[in-house]
This record gives C-alpha cells, sequence and structure tokens, in this order.
C-alpha cells in the first residue's frame, strides 16, 4: 500500500526528485539546471546546413537506459569533448532493469541502489540529461530530434537506445489486460500491492514471470503461473533445466501449470477470474503477464531506417544511415561471433553494445567476438548462461540434475557452442572464454566432472600458443 512505501526509503524518494530535479531542462529557451545551454533549433534557423563529415559537435542520445546510459560515459572514455545530451522518457536516472522483478520486488534494495551511476558521474563528465522527455520523431534531413513537449534537438550524429516494452496481452473481450514488470514504476506499484497480500496470476514461464514468482512467494503471496508451452523456458533453456525450476518453483508452493492458457478474464466481486484453456477457473487479485519483449522501433521506422524486428545495424552499431548508431534492446545487430543477425535482450550486450557505438561515433570502430551471457536468480539458486546455442546442438549433462547443481555443455561438431549452469559459477565463468574461443571438447570431456573446464580453457591457450 502506499503508506507502507513511505516511511524508512521517504528521505530516498526525496532525493531522487531532487535529482530530477537537477536533471532536467526549463521549458522554453534558457540554461538547464545542470548548467549546459537549451537548445533549441528552431530559434537557430535551418539545422539542415551543417555539412557532413564536418567535426561533431553534438551528439544525442535518445533512450536512458542501460545501453543509453553507457554509450554517454564511453564517449567520453573514447575522447569526445564536446556536447552530449542524454534523452530518457521515464522520470528516472538510467537504472538497472534486472533487479525490478527479483531484489527490489521484494525490498531488498531501494531506487537509489538501482542506479547504474550517481548523478554526479554525468555532471562531472559535461553529460546533460533530460529525464520524463519523450522523443517522438527524427528528421534525418535537418538532423533533428522532434520531442513531445514540442522542442527540437538537433544533432550531428544520434544514438538510438530506445529499448524495448512488454508485448501487450489482452483477455478474452479486451476489457482487461494483465500488468507488466519492465520499468520501475511498474516494480513500484506491483510491490506497493504485494505488500498488501493477496494472490497473483502469472501469464508467462519465462524469466520475468518465474523471478517475479520467486520474490512474490518469498513475500507470502500465492502464486498460480502459466505457460502455454509444454515446459517452463522452452525457448531458452534444455529440458533439464526446466525440469529443475519447475520442481524448485512447486517445492516453495506456486502453483504451477504448463501446457495451457489464459482463455478468458472477468472481474467479479472484486476479483479476477481467469478462465484457462483447460476448463479451470483460477481467482486472483492481481495478474501480471510476462510473454516477452518489443522493441521499440518506432522512431526509427517512421524516420525510414532499416526495420527487422528491431532496428538493423551493422557489427560496430551503425544503421544505413552514417549519422545514427543504435544499441541495446532495440536493435537486430549482425553478431560477429554468432555469424548471424540477432536480436540479444541482455544487460552484457546492451554495455557492449554501447561501447562499440561510442568508438563508431568517435571513428574508430571496432568488432566484439564475445559469447552472450544471462543469468537469472529465483529463490537461492543462480541460473547463468554463455552462450546461444542452436537447434541440433548436443546437449551433454554435466552433474546430477536431480541435485541443486549441475550443468548442461552444448557441442557442434566437437566445438563447445554454449553452457547453461545451475548454481555452478566455476563452470560457467570457465565456459565463457571457452565458448568465445569456440574451443574444442568431445562429450566425455564436457560430461566429466573430474576434468575442471577450467583445465580445458588451459589445453586450449596452450595449443593456439604452439599454433602461433
Amino acid at each position: 500500500m502506499p503508506g507502507q512505501e513511505r516511511g524508512p526509503d521517504a528521505h530516498r524518494d526525496r532525493r531522487d526528485r531532487a535529482d530530477r530535479a537537477r536533471c532536467r531542462y526549463r521549458t522554453g529557451r534558457g540554461r538547464s539546471r545542470m548548467g549546459g545551454p537549451l537548445h533549441d533549433a528552431a530559434a537557430d534557423g535551418d539545422a539542415g546546413h551543417h555539412p557532413r563529415g564536418a567535426p561533431v559537435k553534438t551528439v544525442v542520445i535518445v533512450g536512458a537506459g542501460q545501453a543509453g546510459s553507457e554509450l554517454a560515459v564511453a564517449l567520453r572514455q573514447n575522447g569526445f569533448s564536446d556536447r552530449i545530451l542524454l534523452v530518457g522518457a521515464e522520470p528516472h536516472l538510467p537504472y538497472q532493469r534486472p533487479p525490478l522483478s527479483k531484489a527490489f520486488l521484494h525490498g531488498k534494495v531501494d531506487q537509489v541502489a538501482l542506479r547504474i551511476r550517481a548523478l554526479d558521474t554525468y555532471t562531472n563528465a559535461g553529460i546533460e540529461i533530460e529525464l520524463d522527455t519523450a522523443a517522438v520523431g527524427i528528421d534525418r534531413r535537418t538532423r533533428s530530434v522532434a520531442l513531445a513537449d514540442g522542442r527540437t534537438l538537433r544533432y550531428d550524429k544520434l544514438a538510438l537506445t530506445t529499448g524495448g516494452s512488454p508485448r501487450p496481452l489482452r483477455f478474452g473481450s479486451g476489457h482487461v489486460a494483465g500488468r507488466t514488470l519492465h520499468h520501475l514504476d511498474d516494480a513500484i506499484a506491483l510491490r506497493q500491492e504485494l505488500q498488501s497480500g493477496g494472490t497473483l496470476l502469472i501469464v508467462g514461464g519465462g524469466f520475468i514471470g518465474l523471478e517475479t514468482a520467486a520474490a512474490a512467494t518469498a513475500m507470502g503471496i500465492a502464486v498460480t503461473l502459466v505457460e502455454a508451452q509444454p515446459r517452463v523456458l522452452a525457448r531458452t533453456c534444455p529440458p533439464a533445466i526446466s525440469a529443475f525450476v519447475e520442481r524448485e518453483h512447486r517445492h516453495h508452493g506456486v502453483d504451477l501449470r504448463t501446457g495451457v492458457s489464459v482463455r478468458n478474464v472477468v472481474r467479479r466481486d472484486g476479483a479476477l477470474l481467469a478462465e484457462l484453456s483447460d476448463d479451470t477457473v483460477v481467482r486472483a487479485g492481481l495478474i501480471l503477464t510476462g510473454v516477452g519483449i518489443a522493441p521499440n522501433d518506432t522512431l526509427a521506422t517512421t524516420a525510414g531506417l532499416a526495420v527487422d524486428d528491431g532496428v538493423l545495424v551493422d557489427a560496430v552499431a551503425g544503421t544505413e544511415d552514417p549519422d545514427i548508431v543504435a544499441a541495446g534492446d532495440c536493435t537486430r545487430q549482425w553478431n560477429g561471433f554468432l555469424g548471424r543477425s540477432v536480436r540479444l535482450e541482455s544487460v552484457q550486450n546492451a554495455t557492449d553494445q554501447a561501447r562499440t557505438a561510442a568508438r563508431t561515433l568517435c571513428g574508430k570502430p571496432t568488432e566484439r567476438f564475445t559469447a552472450p551471457w544471462f543469468w537469472s536468480d529465483q529463490y537461492h539458486h543462480k541460473l547463468q548462461m554463455a552462450g546461444l546455442p542452436q537447434t541440433g546442438d548436443t546437449a551433454v549433462v554435466r552433474g546430477d540434475p536431480s541435485s541443486n547443481s549441475f550443468s548442461v555443455v552444448y557441442l557442434r561438431k566437437g566445438i563447445i557452442t554454449g553452457l547453461h549452469a545451475v548454481n555452478r559459477p566455476r563452470d560457467f565463468m570457465a565456459a565463457r572464454p571457452l565458448v568465445t574461443a569456440r574451443a574444442a571438447m568431445t562429450g566425455d570431456e564436457a560430461a566429466s566432472e573430474d576434468l575442471p573446464l577450467s583445465e580445458l580453457m588451459k589445453r586450449h591457450q596452450s595449443t593456439a600458443e604452439r599454433r602461433a
């Protein structure tokens, strides 16, 4: 409840509001509260007179999330000394999203702890920030960005780091929509409701749904989770991992149902009644949906940039427009490591791609060849994943899946392509460089717990040195 949200966090909330005030520009022409000039392109005449190839004086970054924050700081680290303007639609300083469905939801961390960087980091680097400011259009001819409040920002180079949004899900007649958990305000509202107790129906057995189920259960909430696929994490994990996760959630009291979907939802007597595809009915006080993320690529589409389930970028984060780069969850990138175009949703990818984009903007484009990696915390268990195994790869189990510690190694033609680890950080840390190096590995080696993966890495390095 709102009253419960105040108390010990009240001073932090006031500090958060004060910091936001320091970041935001005043309306109209003038100077920002951070001391930077408020640029109004309309007052400066035609922004299109700036010739291509001229020195870059202003970089505008649209999207103040993980990628946007990283890109702004990386520009400074790569020697860019002119104006950087970071524009974000949310009223908060750039923050970490992964804890929203974990530690933040059940109160282990507060809003200030979520921040990717303190405000002073931006101010000391001379990075201007516009929060609570939505970009609504891009004019590539005049190199300008239109804002929702009617202002226009001119750029020499533009970076799109607009992230993604939860795919909407409405039930039956469409009058009832499930809540989503993606933004800080979503998490604040959900936490307030869960603190009052009750029942929660989660639709979707992906990481967001499962992490939220674990956090809500720890808060004493009765949770039902439904997944339309035959098993949870069916698109991302092997059956052994899915079986372990399902077992743990049921052990902690989650009513987990697979192979069923929600047919319709109606409101009755102050509750939500969900009719499932197996003709059963679930009564819940709240419904949360977690059925995937869609890239926020509307700005790119309306600007005429190439889009295909994400803004299309090359291996150095460049779009078809030489003055525009893009990074993070909003992109579909050519991945040199994987050898194909892919859209990745992870902190690691957003960070790496943002750094790549910064180097490109600074005139020193450099491709990165690193295996993607991900993680998930559920109850006291940590799931860690390296690489992106494909259909047809051989899955080799390392350890006992009935225990709380095992890994699944993926092989293709004698080469390791990925690893999923349950409570095995050593396997995960050793696998990351092995996957990146495309190291040779047999099925027996992958399965043998007597042979640490770190030893295989040493062998690979020794072989590479001899060949060199």
